[in-house]
């Protein structure tokens, strides 16, 4: 049997984990009155802890914790790059290859073929970068909308 009490540290772990401690621990505690009342201390104590109301703060806590956190850093856009790449690499190897037979067509069709392929063109143009605004837009509302933080 243990002659010495208990540590604050054992008595707490046999009050929170009682299969955690060596039996020794464990017959000692029994047969030690003091050992006893600081176990039902800390019973008392830690189902105080549990019973207790949980805090509520009179301010936004997460505003102040969102605040403080670093922005999040995004990843470097390989894949777009590697795209972006590709695509000029194509433009310019069907220019140099094609350049004779597209200065032949663009002498032999009209002004006013032209003007309208180009007014064509630049139609579809508008509509979309109004269509990814409007994406875009929408996007923003839903983030801003969002609820903050819970904790």
């Amino acid at each position: 049997m243990i002659t010495a009490h208990l540590t604050d540290a054992e008595i707490q772990l046999y009050v929170a984990e009682p299969h955690a401690i060596s039996q020794q621990m464990a017959n000692h505690i029994q047969g030690c009155a003091i050992c006893q009342s600081k176990a039902a201390n800390y019973v008392l104590l830690f189902d105080n802890i549990k019973a207790a109301a949980k805090p509520a703060f009179d301010f936004d806590l997460s505003a102040l914790v969102m605040k403080q956190l670093p922005a999040p850093k995004r990843a470097f856009p390989w894949a777009a790059i590697v795209v972006s790449v590709f695509s000029v690499a194509i433009v310019a190897v069907s220019v140099i290859f094609f350049w004779s037979a597209m200065e032949a067509s663009v002498k032999a069709v009209s002004g006013v073929l032209l003007t309208i392929a180009a007014a064509g063109a630049l139609t579809i143009l508008i509509f979309q970068v109004v269509e990814m605004f409007k994406e875009h837009q929408k996007r923003i509302d839903t983030i801003l909308s969002q609820k903050t933080l819970q904790l």
